[in-house]
């Protein structure tokens, strides 16, 4: 089926994400038999913007268990612990936290906010059909939030997709999830999809011997239904979702029980979001090349946090947000086609951080923000541009102007292109939720010329992306190959950086103009043998900040980072996966003030990660699965500074550089019924 109007934001040149590659204009209805299996992974250079495509394929080889976890084989995401309490993962794209990033679902900007850090943890990875991502900021319709790249996502949605699809997955740590999907056929035109989802740990753990657990206790349960109509002149979805997430973690003594609960640190966190969204799509002329697509998405999230039980030190935050998109895309012609719309989003947030009994801090900001854009697609042969400019209008900050630049020049006939892109990305700091984890501590808080009003007194975030990718497709060993490299340049003109470095027992929040970042990142695909698949990664990143009085290396970063990963499959269906991944040492915050005894070391040791599995399928609706993670057994046995004296005021659970638990052995199962 081709991509719909109303899921690529208006014309018939658009991505699912960033709209700006170029895709089938297949009418609705008509069917196209494609043989042959669909790889995992590729790296594809046809669109203006080289763009990364994940597929269930490809998260197969991660079986576990949320979309922030399906990311192992890729090195353009890098996934880490966020803390040695909390259990959050956090992301990094381009060197860059996951709060630049610009992830949506089917293009709606539905993590964002207070669920920026563990808005991937929420979405099933089984129930994933695709990924796209994308790097450097996008295309202007897409708002101007995005600053480092994208990613976009989609929930097992076809008409093609399975009438059941059931995963159940178990380690030997006790986390189990369950997944189910199911796909009712109401017309010829209409399909009902339908999500269900319970994962949990259940088991409490301390590998490292510091006290405190592993991974908190978790319960998960997601819930969702989405309808889709085809009909010749317009198409249709709507939806709804709900998550409800609890963690509880801390001293391993709490949850055995063997001290008073008011004695001993522990964390918890509650997180409750409802997300509800309507799509429509109307088709203009017989092409369906002229057409406005429409997107009104709204969602309310709850989160409540206990982050350091022994301080009663509290964060309470609420969302209500509202997005609406309208897109009016012109017939593409051979040289110049256009496409111009509105948007709107509002953000009512109520939040409180809450210590020894006393508020902190309580802000409270209803944010409404209209924006118009206008796109000019340029197109001589192969050869690409795109200029885009939008003007938004913010209720907290008043005007801005966003410009955004993409090119593309094809380099021969066999497919070798280059694609350059400049842009501008500015985003509203949303201080508390995006630093939760360092406030897992005793460290006092201390914002920078903060007020109640506004956007906690601050300017918004200002920075500006260039880079050039170059992607060459071969051909080695008979078969298919793609060679690609990036090299990236973010300049902030306005940051929030949160320093540790200055003083052990303080969080300062404050703004600077210096920070900025290079990124540099080579991937190679290979398939020496039909049955053999290669991928090579190597990424290098200088992410430089004003830290403790000098220019230091953002905390907590590997600078050098490699991942392989090697696929085999067999006559009989037996897959064969190994990932590797190799980081380099990361700078950890300074703790030279403190007494030796005390102190944390300046870097972390490198270390390699090494995941294996091995999958069958049996027949044509079963497949089992068993594989070992970190089979190596890199283990971090310091997490959390001063684990064993919580009452020190620099007591701090963010000193995570590696896994915090071993070996993990894990085995599940798959049925899909057509």
């Amino acid at each position: 089926m081709r991509r719909l109007i109303y899921l690529t934001l208006g014309i018939g040149c658009c991505s699912p994400f960033f709209g700006l590659s170029q895709t089938d204009t297949t009418k609705p209805g008509k069917e196209i038999d494609i043989v042959g299996e669909k790889k995992g992974s590729k790296i594809q250079g046809k669109g203006i913007q080289k763009s990364e495509i994940l597929n269930e394929n490809e998260f197969k080889k991660a079986a576990c268990c949320t979309l922030s976890e399906s990311f192992e084989t890729t090195n353009t995401i890098e996934v880490s612990n966020a803390d040695g309490v909390s259990g959050i993962r956090q992301i990094e794209l381009l060197g860059l936290a996951g709060k630049y990033v610009q992830m949506t679902k089917s293009n709606m900007p539905t993590i964002r906010g207070l669920s920026v850090l563990t808005g991937l943890s929420h979405i099933p990875g089984p129930m994933v059909s695709e990924v796209h991502i994308a790097k450097g900021t996008g295309s202007v319709s897409q708002g101007f939030e995005g600053m480092t790249g994208g990613i976009n996502y989609e929930l097992k949605n076809e008409p093609t997709a399975p009438r059941l699809f059931l995963n159940a997955y178990l380690n030997n740590q006790l986390r189990g999830e369950a997944n189910a999907v199911v796909k009712s056929r109401i017309n010829q035109r209409t399909f009902n999809h339908a999500y269900l989802h319970y994962g949990g740990q259940w088991l409490t753990m301390d590998q490292g011997k510091d006290g405190m657990t592993d991974m908190p206790l978790s319960n998960r349960v997601f819930v969702g239904n989405q309808i889709t109509q085809y009909n010749k002149k317009n198409e249709w979805i709507a939806g709804f979702s709900h998550v409800n997430d609890q963690r509880r973690g801390g001293d391993i003594r709490y949850f055995d029980r063997k001290e008073p609960e008011n004695a001993v640190f522990h964390f918890n966190m509650s997180e409750s979001k409802t997300d509800a969204w309507l799509k429509f799509g109307l088709f203009l002329n017989e092409s369906a090349t002229k057409s406005i697509g429409q997107i009104l998405h709204v969602n309310q999230q709850e989160t409540h946090a206990l982050l350091n039980s022994l301080r009663d030190r509290h964060y309470k935050g609420s969302q209500q947000s509202l997005f609406y998109s309208a897109t009016f895309a012109s017939p593409e012609e051979k040289t110049i086609s256009t496409r111009s719309g509105l948007s709107i989003t509002a953000d009512k947030v109520k939040e409180q951080l809450l210590d020894s009994g006393n508020v902190l801090f309580a802000p409270i900001r209803t944010e409404i923000n209209t924006g118009m854009f206008t796109e000019w697609v340029f197109k001589s042969g192969e050869n690409s541009l795109v200029l885009g400019m939008r003007g938004d209008y913010n209720s907290i900050f008043g005007w801005l102007l966003t410009p955004r630049i993409h090119g593309k020049l094809a380099l021969g006939k066999n497919g070798n292109s280059l694609h350059m892109q400049a842009g501008r990305g500015v985003r509203t700091a949303w201080i508390f939720s995006e630093n939760l984890p360092l406030m897992i501590s005793n460290r006092r808080v201390v914002i920078d010329n903060y007020q109640q009003g506004g956007a906690y007194g601050q300017k918004r975030e200002d920075a500006v992306n260039v880079g050039l990718s170059y992607v060459h497709p071969f051909r080695a060993f008979g078969y298919p190959a793609t060679f690609s490299v990036d090299a990236f340049h973010t300049r902030f003109f306005h940051q929030l950086i949160a320093d540790r470095d200055q003083d052990p027992a303080t969080l300062f929040i404050s703004a600077t103009d210096k920070s900025r970042n290079y990124a540099l990142q080579s991937d190679i695909q290979l398939q020496p043998h039909r049955r053999i698949e290669i991928k090579l990664s190597y990424r290098y990143i200088d992410n430089q900040q004003p830290l403790g009085g000098a220019m230091r290396l953002q905390p907590l970063l590997s600078k050098h980072r490699m991942v392989s990963v090697f696929g085999f499959k067999n006559r009989k269906k037996w897959f064969f996966d190994a990932i590797v991944q190799w980081n380099s040492p990361k700078r950890l915050p300074l703790t030279l003030k403190l007494q030796e005894s005390e102190q944390m070391p300046k870097f972390s040791p490198s270390y390699t990660i090494l995941n294996i599995q091995i999958r069958k399928d049996i027949g044509k609706k079963w497949e089992w699965y068993m594989g070992g993670e970190n089979l190596l057994n890199v283990v971090q046995k310091n997490p959390v500074l001063s684990a064993k004296n919580p009452e020190q005021p620099w007591f701090d659970a963010a000193f995570a550089w590696g896994p915090v638990n071993g070996i993990n052995v894990f085995s599940g199962f798959r049925l899909k019924l057509p």
